[in-house]
């Protein structure tokens, strides 16, 4: 079967952590990290989320310590670290020491935030996020390139150390809506999209983002980075399982796409090869962070479904 990875061996596989479920989950995320660098992956990224229970990662510039130091050679992220509840310095010292044990091998999606609750808990004013978004980053951007610290007054004071890549980590936005979009291409980042986002979605803030660039004056990233949930499973039924359980997580969230246009992937590798050629087509995509974190899956059938991902690039 020749199909899109055969075609193009431009995109990188990436994966995040498949198992979140509970503090012992968080303990296990370097052994995770090490199964997909030796699953030959390109990169392991964690999210970050709030209050929510058991499953609540709050920490994961923490836990991609501990990632980075049972690994060699994968890169290890962040999809989305919310800059307005964090002081920019502290996170610039945090992710260049990150950087640092990591040899460079960091990326650094950061994002604005939604929750009412986190807002509130922290004391933000959530009218103000990206206005405090674009300050913060640009104060981590002035202080990795070695410029002296804001707020020192007359004193000469400057970060230390600096990251291990030069002038900074690899930066990704997140980025859903015409605001945000505009925010990343400000910066010059890659933007990374909603998993919950639907291909045509997906295709509409392609536009977006391009004129964005265009109006700052920005080249266009060389990479362009799609996290999607993705399950590879020859069993039809299993697979139609797979999809009315995500329908029904998506449809508790209020982010349901429509039904020809879903924003997951699930069913054969034939079908899975064909719908992420469509993605890399219609949006020159060629980093893909495989989302498997699916309820009541084990970790042996997520593991197949990644291998099977794997299988596509032979």
């Amino acid at each position: 079967m020749e199909h899109l990875f055969a075609r193009a061996k431009r995109v990188k596989l990436a994966v995040t952590a498949w198992d979140l479920s509970s503090p012992a989950a968080l303990r296990d995320i370097p052994r995770q990290a090490a199964t997909a660098e030796r699953m030959g992956f390109s990169g392991f990224w964690l999210p970050e989320n709030h209050f929510s229970g058991s499953a609540a990662l709050s920490a994961p510039l923490i836990l991609l310590a501990g990632a980075a130091a049972r690994t060699q050679s994968i890169d290890v992220g962040t999809t989305s670290l919310v800059l307005p509840i964090r002081h920019p310095v502290a996170v610039a010292e945090e992710v260049a020491t990150l950087d640092q044990l990591a040899e460079g091998r960091l990326i650094l999606g950061l994002g604005r935030g939604f929750s009412d609750d986190l807002f509130q808990v922290f004391s933000v004013d959530p009218s103000q996020k990206r206005a405090m978004f674009k300050q913060s980053l640009s104060t981590m951007i002035s202080a990795w390139a070695g410029e002296r610290l804001p707020g020192a007054g007359p004193r000469d004071i400057r970060l230390s150390p600096r990251p291990f890549q030069s002038p900074n980590p690899r930066l990704w936005i997140a980025a859903f809506g015409p605001l945000a979009l505009k925010q990343a291409a400000a910066f010059g980042c890659p933007y990374l999209a909603s998993p919950m986002e639907s291909l045509s979605a997906l295709q509409e803030n392609r536009v977006r983002y391009h004129e964005a660039l265009d109006a700052a004056e920005q080249p266009r990233p060389e990479v362009v980075p799609i996290m999607r949930t993705i399950f590879i499973t020859e069993n039809s039924r299993l697979a139609e399982q797979i999809k009315q359980a995500l329908i029904d997580e998506m449809n508790n969230r209020g982010s349901l796409g429509r039904e020809d246009d879903p924003a997951f992937i699930v069913g054969s590798a034939s079908y899975v090869a064909d719908t992420l050629a469509k993605y890399q087509a219609s949006l020159g995509m060629n980093y893909l962070i495989a989302r498997g974190r699916i309820r009541g899956l084990s970790e042996t059938d997520q593991l197949a479904s990644h291998d099977a991902l794997l299988q596509l690039s032979l």
